[in-house]
């Protein structure tokens, strides 16, 4: 039979996890956002400078560096079950940084 469970820690464990989940999926909901708006205007510039004959852009070079970067790691799949072999020991705070990374999406 385990321990007692100690209910102070484990608390303050899911609710820092929480906290922190909440702060990382706000910001990163909004760094999304203007991230994306930074490369939509790059890539409108980027099309208005090639259709001016100013620059030349090579599509099928930018294709294979995507392709080669995405096939190497293994993509967001891989990194996400990196993290979570990472966390597994700190299971509390790791549940509930889950749970308040997506209520901070639902926020942000």
């Amino acid at each position: 039979m385990p321990d007692e469970i100690n209910w102070p820690v484990l608390g303050g464990q899911l609710a820092l996890g929480t906290l922190l989940g909440i702060a990382v999926g706000f910001t990163i909901k909004k760094a999304l956002k203007v991230g994306l708006l930074v490369l939509g205007v790059l890539v409108l510039i980027g099309l208005a400078l090639q259709h001016f004959d100013v620059i030349t852009i090579h599509w099928g070079n930018l294709e294979g560096i995507y392709t080669r970067a995405v096939e190497e790691s293994g993509g967001l799949w891989a990194i996400l079950k990196e993290w979570a072999t990472q966390l597994d020991a700190l299971i509390p705070v790791a549940g509930s940084f889950v749970v308040g990374f997506f209520i901070g999406l639902r926020l942000g």
